[in-house]
């Protein structure tokens, strides 16, 4: 299965020349390249340089890249969010049973997943939206309190992290 690029949906080539090397896995190396003209930075370098949390989020819900705050706020590395839903991500109890994340009854409130969905199809920014996490066991899920933001850029969106607190 070929794999596409988050931002342009190209078709990536799994070898490429270390000159053409992707800056974060899930970018084509055009787009890299055209990002660090547009913006004088790598990929990485901008998301890791925003003082919040920031996850990169597809279309399909599946968590694509996150900055150094994302990662530490997760107390988690790369290879445990790249490419996981959302839910799994962020160990939402609800995506334990066995429907799993995104197909409960429980999921189709969920401000998170709500709000992602409402950038990726109007394209309209979001900010600052109260959301409630359930993580742990479905039994007795221990409740997170936050408020976040989404924007979309190219064909992914970034949900910020705005604050965080256990209930």
């Amino acid at each position: 299965m070929s794999r596409q690029c988050i931002w342009c949906n190209g078709s990536m080539s799994p070898n490429l020349s270390p000159d053409r090397r992707r800056i974060t896995d899930s970018v084509c190396g055009d787009c890299s390249e055209n990002f660090v003209f547009q913006m004088g930075v790598p990929l990485q370098a901008f998301i890791d340089s925003l003082e919040a949390p920031i996850f990169v989020i597809d279309g399909d819900s599946m968590v694509q890249a996150a900055n150094k705050w994302g990662y530490a706020m997760l107390k988690k590395e790369s290879s445990q969010v790249r490419n996981q839903l959302t839910g799994v991500v962020f160990e939402c109890a609800f995506a334990r049973l066995t429907e799993g994340c995104g197909r409960t009854v429980h999921c189709s409130g969920c401000a998170i997943r709500r709000s992602v969905y409402h950038t990726m199809e109007t394209g309209k920014s979001l900010t600052r939206v109260p959301a409630v996490l359930n993580c742990g066991e479905p039994s007795g899920p221990e409740k997170i309190g936050m408020h976040i933001s989404t924007e979309k850029m190219g064909n992914v969106v970034l949900l910020r992290i705005d604050e965080s607190e256990k209930q």
